[in-house]
């Protein structure tokens, strides 16, 4: 799930709403079709003047309004959560929503026994670019991870921007040697494709730690686990 998806609710409510009113448009575009519908209410067609034919398609008119109207304050209130979701940086979830979507998952494997791996990714030394060629460059270098991560992960997986040069990565169905496999992967993608700035390139690197969720565990101690694990992943780096 890289990007947050339309509620099935709000999915249900789109649909139910060009079934419902499909009848009703069609009414408002002629005044024969509205004497059809009218008519099918109980009206006989000979109380249909035309005042009274004046006033229906008026009705028609403003309550075909109304559900436009109601139907773009939907899309906006679905952009704004989705936007609430997003961090302002990175194509990815802010903290909050990441922690949502690990406590969905818990939840699963707590009723289902699912099983679901977590990685937690750093960008190394980026206070050392940030220092040396500016924010801007560490900001592409974040940029440019998250897109490398994204290019090389499933449609189902949840990955999102913890903090700082901190990347939370979920993968559903995978146990602790299949993420162990993908943090390969995914460190090897990353340092083979280096980072465009300012006509210069630069090869980024980063860190994974990765847990294998167990029951029990709530969403903090799960990403604390897999932060452990990125940091001595880490420090074997530095020593060899």
């Amino acid at each position: 799930m890289k990007i947050g998806d339309a509620p099935k609710s709000l999915a249900s409510s789109r649909i139910g709403r060009k079934q419902g009113t499909s009848a009703t448009t069609r009414a408002a575009s002629n005044s024969t079709s509205i004497s059809d519908v009218v008519s099918l209410g109980g009206i006989p067609e000979a109380e249909l003047t035309p005042k009274v034919r004046e006033a229906l398609v008026a009705l028609m008119t403003e309550v075909q309004t109304l559900r436009t109207e109601l139907s773009q304050a939907r899309e906006s209130i679905y952009e704004l959560e989705r936007l609430a979701d997003r961090d302002p940086l990175l194509d990815l979830f802010n903290r909050r929503a990441f922690v949502r979507e690990l406590n969905r998952s818990l939840a699963m494997i707590e009723r289902y026994g699912m099983t679901a791996s977590l990685i937690f990714i750093d960008l190394n030394e980026l206070k050392t670019i940030n220092d040396t060629l500016g924010h801007a460059a560490g900001d592409a270098a974040l940029q440019h991870v998250s897109r490398v991560l994204i290019d090389n992960i499933r449609q189902t997986d949840v990955i999102g921007r913890l903090g700082g040069d901190e990347i939370g990565l979920l993968l559903n169905q995978a146990d602790q040697q299949t993420g162990e496999l993908k943090a390969v992967q995914l460190t090897k993608a990353v340092a083979a494709e280096p980072v465009q700035w300012k006509g210069e390139s630069f090869t980024a690197r980063i860190s994974c730690g990765v847990v294998e969720i167990a029951k029990g565990l709530s969403a903090d101690e799960a990403m604390e686990r897999a932060d452990n694990a990125m940091y001595e992943v880490k420090a074997r780096q530095k020593s060899g």
